[in-house]
């Protein structure tokens, strides 16, 4: 490719960016004052492709050559072909065989289609522009065996396009590409908008037509490619589509400087350094946050010291769940491996301080802003119902007095409420004031589970007696037909079927 340097330093970083999950965006990284993540590493690089593409422009346009018809066309072209470029990654040469669904065609038919028409395009522009110079008459009939005198045997082309990987059809698809490039750049808009000798099915056409024939063609059957793609187990990532956006900055800077050689080479390679090293880094951070997981998982605290020394960042790690790492340890019980974190630097969000009791730290959280009090988190549960899920119960009271919804429902398939989460340890002092604040006693969660059915279960007495007090329905069903007192007699607990049947209530 011309300009191979930029090519090359961009084709690398998406080689490397394809591959990120969606939660790899979000891990700690700094792009140049900002630290909003991953993303962030590749928006970086379209902005400053897309800067140096208008300012590769502008110079031309002040000192010349001036870009041509032909020229626009071709960056147009260009434009599409990497496109295609960011389509094709991420497969492999079995799913380049494979037929995505009954009657469609596999990657490998349709890009050997695309290849195979763009060969004949060109080749019907290279013998129009001969004709065209010899005067020959018209209408002019494409010759028997023209393709194969520009653009080589026949044969040849389709033992690649049939047998070859994936990686060597799109090395020779490039270097065609580059061809077609190199050979029609310094066409005059006369030669390119005048009428041509050639026609094609009973309709004469110029060269303009053809060439936008191409990238036409080309869009179509990218189309077709994405549609694929999916039906391959490829949907579009957060990743993928920056990729795509990358590509198409790409191509503006080698579009602003086609048919000037020499334009902008220095600031070229200049952005190239930065891309490589930037592609380095952004591999090394969604490296180092697997690894940091995998140790979090395996109580590797001496591990998670050591990363965590070299990149004290990367404290706000997430795990591939979208949890920070902090709180996927604190839901394993991983002591150590909380306080490993937190020494390190972790700073624990408005979650992870209500899961550990740290009211100090939801006090500075709430000052800041107070709507953090009733914020869900990405698994669904709000500060308040994972305060009583861990049972800390002075970070529980301290969030009920400030506020906290003590009937918001987790927005996940639980559907708990704080009563649920507390009636799985039967704290009665979070349930008291639970109630105090209207809690709504009979509140069924995933299943029709109730706080007395919980009760009922576990046998405690104190929390059913409070439950009934206040106005809990043990002939209330779950989603099997079963009430609290049904749930009591049978698994034998005889000390809440009697507080049911007798009425009793606490004092």
């Amino acid at each position: 490719m011309e300009h191979d340097v930029l090519f090359t330093a961009v084709s690398a970083l998406a080689d490397a960016a394809h591959a990120f999950a969606d939660v790899d965006m979000s891990q700690p990284f700094h792009w140049r004052k900002h630290g909003e993540g991953v993303r962030l590493g590749l928006i970086g690089t379209h902005h400053e492709l897309q800067e140096l593409a208008a300012t590769l422009a502008a110079r031309r346009s002040q000192a010349g050559p001036s870009t041509t018809l032909v020229q626009q066309v071709l960056g147009q072209v260009h434009t599409a072909y990497h496109e295609l470029q960011a389509a094709l990654l991420g497969i492999t040469d079995a799913e380049f065989d494979q037929e995505p669904a009954a009657g469609e065609w596999p990657l490998r038919i349709i890009l050997g289609h695309i290849f195979a028409a763009e060969r004949a395009f060109f080749s019907l522009i290279i013998s129009g522009l001969a004709q065209q110079e010899a005067g020959a008459a018209r209408p002019f009939t494409f010759p028997d065996g023209e393709v194969e005198r520009i653009t080589g045997s026949q044969d040849a082309f389709y033992d690649v396009i049939d047998n070859q990987p994936l990686a060597t059809i799109r090395q020779h698809y490039d270097n065609f590409h580059q061809r077609v490039r190199t050979e029609l750049v310094d066409l005059t808009d006369e030669q390119f908008l005048g009428p041509s000798p050639i026609w094609w099915e009973e309709e004469e056409y110029s060269l303009q037509y053809r060439l936008h024939r191409c990238e036409a063609h080309l869009r179509q059957h990218l189309v077709q490619i994405e549609k694929t793609r999916l039906l391959l187990n490829h949907p579009e990532t957060e990743a993928s589509r920056f990729v795509r956006l990358i590509f198409r900055a790409l191509a503006s800077v080698e579009n602003a400087v086609l048919g000037a050689p020499g334009l902008g080479q220095a600031e070229q390679q200049a952005l190239a350094t930065s891309i490589a090293e930037r592609t380095a880094v952004l591999q090394q951070v969604v490296s180092d946050c697997r690894r940091l997981e995998t140790a979090v998982t395996d109580n590797d605290v001496p591990t998670i010291t050591q990363i965590m020394a070299a990149h004290p960042a990367l404290a706000r790690a997430l795990g591939q769940n979208s949890l920070p790492l902090l709180m996927n340890a604190i839901y394993q019980r991983k002591t150590a491996v909380v306080d490993a974190l937190l020494a390190a630097g972790a700073e624990p969000d408005v979650f992870a301080a209500a899961a550990l009791g740290d009211v100090s730290r939801l006090n500075t959280l709430a000052e800041a802003w107070p709507g953090y009090l009733n914020l869900f988190a990405r698994d669904g549960f709000t500060p308040l119902q994972l305060a009583c899920y861990f049972n800390q119960e002075a970070a529980a009271l301290w969030l009920i007095e400030h506020g906290a919804d003590v009937n918001a429902v987790a927005k996940n398939k639980m559907k708990i409420a704080p009563i649920h989460a507390t009636a799985t340890h039967g704290n009665l002092t979070i349930l008291r004031a639970l109630l105090e604040k209207r809690a709504e006693v009979n509140a069924a969660q995933e299943g029709g589970y109730t706080a007395v059915h919980q009760a009922a279960h576990r046998n405690n007495l104190p929390m059913a007696q409070l439950l009934l007090k206040c106005g809990a329905d043990p002939h209330q069903p779950d989603a099997n037909g079963q009430t609290a007192l049904q749930l009591a007699q049978a698994e034998g607990n005889e000390a809440v079927t009697a507080v049911i049947l007798g009425g009793q209530n606490e004092n």
